[in-house]
């Protein structure tokens, strides 16, 4: 099953870049990319440095209440699991980071799992209120949904985690026990032990003192996000709006969670020439802008994350879960092995403070 979704990954990225190939004239793309003002794409680098930052640290908020983790260590395992991204299909970079970090922080793979799923769905709703602020303001380019629409399904899920989050965690577990019996083809996984992490790192949702903040940095993050694209667009002299960085910031990263190639190659450009010509543009120019926001953004988390490597003296080896005498496998067995515990334990402190 893995080996097909790899082939199909490949085979979309690879019919992204058949259809470019057909829209557009390498030359003029080539000659736009040579045309790039350096010093602005040196400013899309700064401020992709600040980007990642602001999601270093928070992701070091959810884990909370376990407080004090070291800035270095997260930047470190975050960097070394984009880079993985970068290379390896299947989105294996997700369980690197989360294997790395337990190995710097008092913090279990499980655990940082729950915490990397929690961020997805923050990362989907922050990215859906982005999208529905350009369609309330009228700055998105035609489309075919109407602007309330939108606004909804940016608040939707941001809603729905926190209403998750309010519901006692040994109910829902208890019930996922016992659906376990009844549905079919769920035997063989421990639909608890799945779940649990999840529900646990949700719990960071009930400190409501904590809720400005998180909201304060996914908006952050984003928000840096579409200055690093609108950065870029300065450099090959775009006349778009900002509201287009903002858009290709929603297309991209919404369109990325299909297959792809290693590095999202084809579908990152794809994506990003739709979202640019939308607003006008023409698409040999967009494919230059393109190719350079991709070189820089993938080419710094490769870089970094190979620094990071370097610097901690892993072997390539030491990044994969389970490999030092099957640490991390052996964590998923014990969670396992403890999972009418993890129904009596996985409610948090009072959500009150």
């Amino acid at each position: 099953m893995a080996y097909l979704r790899i082939l199909v990954g490949v085979a979309i990225s690879a019919g992204c870049i058949a259809a470019l190939l057909s829209q557009i004239n390498l030359g003029l793309a080539w000659t736009a990319l040579t045309r790039a003002d350096p010093l602005w794409l040196l400013a899309a680098l700064a401020i992709l440095g600040v980007t990642m930052f602001t999601k270093v640290y928070r992701w070091g908020l959810l884990y909370y209440p376990t407080t004090g983790l070291r800035l270095r260590n997260l930047t470190a395992a975050l960097f070394i699991g984009y880079m993985v991204l970068s290379l390896v299909p299947m989105r294996l970079g997700e369980l690197v980071r989360a294997y790395l970090i337990g190995k710097t922080e008092p913090v279990s793979f499980p655990q940082s799992i729950g915490t990397i799923l929690v961020e997805k769905v923050l990362d989907v709703a922050t990215i859906l209120v982005f999208l529905a602020g350009l369609a309330v303001f009228g700055l998105l380019p035609p489309l075919a949904v109407p602007g309330p629409a939108l606004a909804a399904l940016g608040l939707l899920p941001l809603a729905g985690l926190v209403a998750l989050a309010a519901v006692p965690h040994p109910m829902i577990l208890a019930l996922l026990a016992r659906a376990q019996l009844h549905l079919p083809g769920t035997r063989r996984w421990n639909l608890v032990t799945l779940v649990g992490p999840f529900l646990d790192a949700l719990a960071v949702l009930r400190y409501r003192r904590l809720l400005p903040a998180l909201v304060f940095w996914s908006a952050a993050n984003w928000g840096l996000s579409a200055l690093v694209n609108y950065a870029a667009m300065r450099a090959f002299d775009l006349p778009v709006p900002v509201a287009a960085a903002v858009f290709q910031m929603v297309v991209t990263n919404l369109g990325m969670v299909v297959p792809s190639a290693p590095g999202y190659v084809g579908v990152f450009e794809g994506l990003s020439v739709f979202a640019v010509t939308a607003y006008g543009l023409d698409a040999n120019r967009a494919l230059g802008y393109a190719l350079a926001l991709h070189t820089i953004v993938y080419g710094a988390f490769i870089a970094v994350g190979l620094w990071f490597v370097w610097r901690g003296g892993y072997r390539w080896g030491d990044l994969w879960p389970g490999q030092r005498a099957g640490e991390a496998a052996s964590e998923t067995d014990d969670a396992t092995a403890r999972a009418p515990e993890l129904v009596a334990v996985s409610a948090p402190p009072d959500g009150s403070r």
